[in-house]
């Protein structure tokens, strides 16, 4: 079970991903996710503030919390219960990004082409009227087929298929423009950071 929470956390940090560019048309909010993870489900509550350069993904499966920030380039995967933290490399799926995540809120010629990015219509996750798109992303030195449903920028829903089985999530529900405490896209004072061992992934990241 660690070892699959441990692939969800690369995958999703896309939408921990601390950048200076306006990713989201929306200042702050709170993501109520679910993730298929090979049969099983994961809870995800996401947090963003200064429209999505601060974020953070807290994860609850099989009554395993963690809480996923990214800093210096990394993601940060921090247990608060236990006062642990471990990095591993940035390779979020979530905001539609993998190795290089889009923006979607400002999608360029470049970027559509790299990416071969196509519109395919519109469909409504949680509530929320969004654009959907199909696209090809690099992840883990190869280019896989993904589907994001995208609202102001977020990534409400997404799907893609990997050499670790179909990955998809979808979100149930989007709180809008909400007060976040600052502490949730930081590590804890005192907390030591440790570095994943990726051997138990025979070296594939």
């Amino acid at each position: 079970m660690k070892k699959l929470l441990i692939i969800a956390a690369l995958f999703v940090c896309g939408l921990g991903a601390q950048a200076q560019e306006k990713l989201y048309e929306v200042k702050s909010g709170k993501i109520t996710m679910e993730m298929d993870m090979m049969g099983q489900t994961m809870v995800q509550e996401v947090y963003f503030d200064d429209y999505g350069a601060k974020q953070a993904t807290v994860m609850n499966m099989q009554g395993q919390k963690t809480r996923q920030i990214t800093q210096d380039g990394s993601n940060i995967m921090i247990d608060d219960a236990a006062k642990t933290a471990t990095k591993m490399p940035a390779m979020g799926m979530m905001g539609g990004g993998g190795e290089q995540r889009i923006n979607w809120s400002n999608l360029d010629e470049k970027t559509i082409k790299k990416n071969k990015i196509q519109e395919a219509g519109e469909e409504t996750v949680a509530g929320k009227t969004c654009k959907v798109y199909k696209y090809k992303v690099m992840m883990m030195g190869q280019a896989v087929s993904a589907t994001a449903c995208v609202y102001k920028g977020i990534v409400l829903k997404s799907s893609t298929s990997t050499d670790f089985g179909e990955m998809g999530q979808k979100a149930t529900k989007i709180e809008e423009n909400i007060t976040i405490d600052p502490s949730m896209f930081t590590i804890p004072e005192g907390v030591k950071v440790q570095e994943m061992d990726m051997s138990m992934f025979g070296g594939g990241f």
